[in-house]
């Protein structure tokens, strides 16, 4: 079983077995008040109350009676005393040497564990901050949106197409490029009337386009392509109290179309969903 111990320094070292822990203690480096946690999972507490460590308390050593002994055997331990001591010294530094030797080694491994945890950190960060670059492009890409030449070409060619989404960009250009073509032709009818029919021509090759690309508007911010005819009914009911003269009911119902042409502008100028909804992927992703 591992044992970790806080040294006088408070850095936290670990052993691997009682016996390397028992011969700590006997070297003095754990004391019975030095905190020690059996296992990874194990509960800090003090070392005498650690089961199978055995501390030799101060007073038991003064107590001890010293053995008598006559000068003959005194005489004789003086003899082979200083053998003794060497091999004794010997042993006791072979000792000391494997406690340092196992005390280096359950260091090198607790350092190898950090290292193991400093890696899985790691993998997190490059994972977070992958999401956030990919997020910064989706935000960088949604904001650089199609210019007029590019927004023009798309409608027309997205004729009759009712079903897809339409960012902003590509709507408010096309709706640039038609009050430019309003301003062209009545510009040209008042240098010459005969002229008119260029309009004419014009505002029919618009209505269509112009029609499919609010109702991807629409779809892009998840709504309706019906909402397009949100004001038609007002305004249906206003002419019909137009002609009969019955000027109250006409303003009224004025205002509302009024209302509901509003309604749509906001729509047509709230952000799209950023991902794919009910009616397609982002119209600012896909390749064109």
């Amino acid at each position: 079983m591992i044992y970790k111990f806080i040294d006088n320094n408070g850095s936290e070292i670990s052993v691997n077995s009682l016996e390397s822990l028992q011969s700590l203690v006997d070297s003095d480096t754990i004391n019975e008040s030095t905190k020690v946690k059996a296992g990874l999972r194990g509960k800090w507490t003090k070392a005498s109350e650690i089961e199978g460590l055995s501390f030799i308390k101060e007073e038991e050593i003064q107590n001890t009676p010293e053995p008598e002994e006559d000068i003959k055997s005194f005489i004789t331990q003086s003899e082979n005393s200083a053998p003794q001591e060497e091999i004794k010294k010997e042993s006791k530094t072979k000792a000391q040497d494997d406690d340092e030797y196992e005390y280096v080694e359950e260091i090198v491994e607790e350092e190898v564990e950090v290292d193991e945890d400093n890696n899985e950190d790691t993998g997190d960060n490059s994972d977070y901050y992958t999401e956030k670059f990919n997020k910064d492009n989706e935000e960088e890409e949604e904001d650089m949106g199609l210019n007029l030449p590019e927004s023009v070409k798309i409608c027309f060619k997205k004729y009759f197409d009712f079903k897809g989404r339409a960012s902003r960009s590509e709507y408010w250009y096309f709706v640039l490029f038609i009050v430019i073509g309003y301003a062209i032709g009545f510009g040209l009818i008042f240098a010459a009337s005969q002229l008119f029919w260029l309009l004419a021509i014009f505002i029919i090759a618009i209505i269509i386009p112009w029609i499919s690309v609010a109702v991807r508007r629409l779809h892009d911010i998840n709504k309706s392509g019906w909402f397009v005819a949100l004001p038609l009914p007002a305004g249906v009911i206003e002419a019909i109290f137009s002609v009969n003269r019955q000027t109250t009911f006409e303003i009224i119902f004025a205002v509302i179309g009024f209302g509901c042409s509003i309604y749509l502008i906001v729509l047509y100028c709230t952000a799209g969903d950023s991902k794919q909804n009910r009616f397609g992927k982002n119209p600012l992703k896909i390749k064109r």
